[in-house]
């Protein structure tokens, strides 16, 4: 039986998690002033709480894997909300960024714990439509981001974009607790290695967020820490075709609808703050619209077909906007945003459901920790992306050959062979 209050629960505290990751921007100035701090200080709002994130989502996923369900959830955003308060009762500007660390280690909690969830309170034949909804909020939640911040800082000052947190915690808890069954286990202690694992791919993460010139770091880290025996259960996870082929198209597909989010503010720089809100919402709308459908259909016809033709679309939708240029009337840029938000809407939620029902039952949590920094690394690699090439109709077309790279790979999700040895893992227990 799917409970719903449980994803319920699920989505309060993934909108938390992803409205804390740009709702900050727009109170930075003010928090500066207030605290006395300048702009490289106040950047390291941003990056405190983004390091631990990234750098932990894989170790608190293979966490998971020992730990019950409900406690872990509990935790993870209890924590994140205790960060919360701490942040917005601080006087001075280290209190906020120690605050902030705390909040990026929850908030990887909350990531990983989002599939272990869904896996244990819906039914297979739901999924679909519980990750849809789930996956549909992150983006919106980022874009809705910024807009209440400023809202919230304009009439009540900084401190108040974490004061809002609270309630929101209280509902999620109190939900989750009369929702998530209980498992029968606890909170494992992490132990040594778990926390070396952190310290590895945290050094990594790092270098890559100081300096592109720190690449040769994480490459390094990278290889340490697949050579490590933590990293045992992602390399034989990426073993299995179905599921690595999933994976690898996730990041490249959110790319696209990241870097054009960043880009065509610049873009259409000179016209009304409303015309460009209306056309980066564009999107949002489209994936908003699309995501429930996708689940719907999902749920009916299978998760693969839906992610490739989610993809397809996403691929249209880009291709479509080559013609665009500054001059490009509105209502022409809206529609072919819309698009593209219509692809990604198709595909997240189905292409997560396809993971989960990939993932081995005692690896639910490293394929959620997995899942979450893929999704964080695509939507952090489309801007700088973005940013790097400059051009509109040039990152156009790099955005193009990574999308048509990740139609590739979920496309061959659809070719391989049904053997009995790779069914869902659903359909082999029957």
């Amino acid at each position: 039986m799917t409970r719903w209050g449980a994803v319920l629960a699920v989505a309060l505290s993934v909108v938390l998690a992803s409205l804390d990751l740009t709702a900050v921007v727009v109170a930075l100035p003010l928090m500066g002033a207030d605290l006395g701090a300048g702009p490289t200080v106040t950047q390291w709002v941003l990056h405190a709480y983004n390091l631990p994130m990234v750098a932990l989502s894989i170790p608190a996923g293979r966490w998971l894997d020992r730990a019950g369900h409900r406690p872990a959830f509990v935790l993870s955003v209890v924590g994140f909300g205790v960060a919360s308060l701490a942040i917005a009762l601080a006087p001075t500007a280290e209190l906020v960024l120690a605050g902030r660390a705390a909040q990026g280690v929850f908030s990887a909690l909350v990531g990983a714990v989002t599939m272990p969830v869904i896996g244990a309170v819906v039914h297979p034949r739901h999924r679909g439509r519980a990750m849809g909804l789930v996956l549909t909020l992150i983006p919106l939640s980022g874009v809705a981001g910024p807009a209440l911040g400023g809202v919230l800082t304009d009439a009540f000052g900084w401190r108040s974009v974490f004061l809002i947190n609270v309630p929101v915690v209280l509902v999620a808890v109190l939900v989750g607790l009369r929702t998530i069954p209980r498992s029968g286990q606890g909170l494992p202690w992490p132990g040594k290695r778990l926390l070396l694992e952190a310290a590895v791919v945290g050094v990594g993460a790092t270098a890559l967020f100081v300096h592109v010139y720190l690449l040769p770091v994480t490459v390094v880290a990278l290889v340490v820490w697949l050579r490590l025996p933590e990293a045992r259960p992602v390399r034989d996870m990426l073993r299995r075709p179905r599921l690595s082929l999933a994976l690898v198209s996730m990041p490249l597909i959110i790319v696209g609808i990241a870097a054009l989010n960043f880009l065509v503010p610049y873009l259409i720089a000179d016209r009304p703050a409303v015309v460009i809100g209306v056309a980066v919402l564009s999107m949002s709308a489209g994936m908003a619209v699309f995501s429930p459908l996708a689940g719907v259909l999902a749920d009916r016809f299978g998760a693969r077909p839906v992610a490739a033709a989610g993809a397809v679309v996403a691929l249209v939708g880009t291709a479509l906007l080559l013609p665009v240029d500054a001059t490009t009337p509105t209502v022409d840029l809206v529609w072919r945003l819309a698009v593209l938000g219509v692809g990604h809407g198709l595909f997240a939620g189905p292409n997560a459901a396809a993971i989960l029902a990939e993932t081995p039952p005692d690896l639910v949590g490293t394929s959620g920790g997995l899942t979450s920094l893929l999704r964080t690394l695509g939507f952090s690699a489309g801007p700088a992306l973005a940013a790097t090439i400059g051009a509109f109709t040039p990152t156009l077309i790099a955005l193009l050959v990574v999308t048509a790279v990740g139609i590739t790979a979920s496309a061959a999700q659809l070719r391989w062979s049904l053997r009995a040895d790779d069914l869902p893992f659903e359909r082999r227990a029957n």
